[in-house]
């Protein structure tokens, strides 16, 4: 009998107080509809990699399950390939070895078959809000087809190129 992949695990650089701020794990190559069906997110710590955002656990120890509320297309440029975990709560984990040795630093698991963790024993946290930056006056001076349907895309979290778009007259 098959289990149900309720996780996705990501191999991360980044600390908890990055994820933290950041509202969530980014930037992955990953199947977005398959990630879209699970519902926890857990993070490895990744310190060969180097220390990309305040990371503190030992290599290869999950220190973070965060329940999935979104899986979105990352908004920073050249990376429209890549997703955004959001996390709506968090618990901490420190548990060692928890990297299967996958060579792709995204898998899909189950977690109580892979951590052998009681999901509903954990204390979690609400995430704290994100630091946004402060609203600015928008001038509108024009747009293109192009420049819409990719702000509809970051929006919706789709490809661009499945935005259609009506003009009449």
């Amino acid at each position: 009998m098959k289990t149900t992949e309720d996780t996705v695990c990501v191999l991360t650089a980044n600390g908890l107080e990055t994820l933290l701020e950041e509202g969530g794990s980014q930037a992955w190559v990953l199947d977005a509809n398959r990630a879209r069906k699970c519902q926890y997110v857990v993070c490895v710590q990744n310190r060969v990699s180097g220390d990309r955002g305040n990371a503190l656990a030992d290599h290869h120890t999950a220190f973070v399950v965060a329940k999935l509320d979104r899986v979105v297309h990352s908004q920073n440029p050249g990376d429209e390939k890549r997703w955004v975990l959001g996390f709506s709560e968090y618990a901490e984990l420190d548990v060692t070895d928890a990297w299967p040795g996958y060579r792709n630093p995204v898998f899909y698991t189950n977690f109580q078959e892979h951590f052998n963790l009681d999901i509903s024993k954990l204390e979690f946290q609400p995430m704290p809000p994100t630091v946004e930056a402060k609203p600015q006056r928008l001038v509108v001076t024009g747009l293109t087809i192009e420049e819409a349907k990719a702000g509809l895309a970051i929006t919706f979290g789709v490809n661009p190129s499945v935005i259609e778009i009506t003009i009449r007259a």
